[in-house]
């Protein structure tokens, strides 16, 4: 793995066309409470992903998906479960962080080939604390923050606004729920990414 970096998006369109790197959008849920949304007892609750293909439908884009159990607070707010829809039951049953990571790192391969895209850095300074939390290093995998891309060509507006303007769903689709926002991020960068490809 190499030293995260952002990478400029022409380095990642040429990386990306060249075949040298891959694009996986990725997206993480986590405790929260109506109040605190940047606190440090946070956890992930879910990570879900997309394999971005540019030449494929979306139909197409392999996904992964997994809950993931918290240590500190195990028990999810009532506010937490009423936002993402994940119940109890979903996480009780879960991999822990450091198993559910090591899940979604396998699915990844080849690491060195991969490109981490997000909505914001958000997602990464969750991934890092939950990193942190179980004395494990941070992700060396280089990222591409789709908010920053999307406000360079069309403005800064909220990811909902972006998604509508961008990437409409043609069915609806749950919000804060991982895998159904990593597809909407990765709807976002393919629209932004096709005049440049």
């Amino acid at each position: 793995m190499t030293q995260r970096a952002t990478l400029a998006v022409d380095d990642v369109v040429r990386a990306v066309i060249a075949g040298k790197r891959r694009i996986i959008v990725v997206d993480v849920e986590a405790t929260c409470w109506k109040k605190a949304v940047f606190s440090r007892k946070k956890e992930t609750i879910e990570i879900g992903a997309v394999l971005l293909l540019l030449d494929r439908a979306e139909s197409r884009w392999p996904e992964f998906q997994t809950f993931v159990r918290p240590r500190r607070l195990p028990h999810l707010s009532r506010f937490c479960r009423e936002l993402t829809g994940i119940c109890q039951e979903n996480v009780d049953v879960a991999p822990t962080f450091p198993e559910a990571l090591r899940l979604f790192l396998e699915w990844s391969q080849p690491l060195e080939r991969v490109v981490l895209a997000t909505w914001s850095r958000y997602d990464f300074w969750q991934l890092d604390l939950d990193l942190e939390a179980h004395g494990l290093p941070k992700l060396t995998i280089p990222c591409l923050d789709v908010k920053k891309l999307a406000a360079r060509i069309v403005g800064t507006k909220s990811f909902e606004e972006t998604a509508r303007e961008l990437a409409p769903d043609g069915v609806a689709m749950p919000r804060h729920r991982a895998v159904a926002d990593a597809h909407r991020t990765a709807r976002i960068l393919n629209r932004l990414l096709r005049p440049l490809v």
